[in-house]
């Protein structure tokens, strides 16, 4: 997953029509892993009857799995956004949009997740829900901005609404890797922490 987000991003970034087809490509590659998963899963169930821990995990590996396709959608979606329009976004309007940014503070959500998992610990996925927040920080000042840039630009409206689906696809992959991080502390607490209990999980 973390691949399809990287290539996503440079997609958006150098307007890479021929990257952005790979991408929808590599999708159906993630739907196969999901199903796998998911059988995965089910057999382990059937089979070994898994407790405590064990079974903490196949619940959350069950769920985990189809966050993380969601994730790969979101990222097919943005490269195909970007083979439907004619020209590459304008550059100011990326950085006031806070585009850059939106995509390191993904990347460091997903390697908080990789680093709770490897470690069995939950302490990084702080930085996943602090994250979290910022993203939805950036989508208030990309709506400010991306209306601005119509009001001046309205010859070029179609694209800026196209940059505002690209940013709200950011916004709910980030929705995405926050619900990976509840199963996580699910699976090494054995609890619902209060983050979780206050939202129930983003599809």
């Amino acid at each position: 997953m973390h691949a399809q987000l990287h290539k996503a991003k440079e997609t958006l970034l150098k307007f890479d029509k021929d990257l952005a087809y790979e991408v929808m490509l590599n999708e159906k590659r993630i739907d196969s892993y999901e199903i796998k998963i998911l059988r995965d899963c089910e057999s382990i169930l059937a089979l070994f009857k898994p407790a405590a821990a064990d079974l903490r995990l196949v619940m959350a590996s069950f769920k985990i799995a189809g966050n993380l396709e969601r994730c790969g959608d979101y990222a097919e979606w943005i490269s195909r956004y970007i083979s439907e329009i004619e020209h590459s976004f304008d550059g100011k309007l990326l950085a006031e949009c806070r585009v850059f940014e939106i995509f390191e503070d993904l990347d460091a959500m997903m390697f908080a997740l990789q680093q709770a998992m490897d470690s069995d610990d939950s302490a990084p996925l702080q930085t996943v829900f602090k994250k979290d927040e910022v993203l939805g920080r950036h989508r208030l000042k990309a709506i400010d901005a991306i209306s601005e840039y119509i009001k001046n630009n309205p010859q070029d409206s179609r694209t800026g609404l196209y940059l505002f689906s690209i940013i709200m696809k950011l916004e709910r992959m980030g929705d995405q890797m926050k619900n990976v991080a509840r199963e996580i502390i699910f699976y090494l607490e054995a609890t619902l922490n209060k983050e979780t209990r206050k939202n129930t999980s983003v599809r």
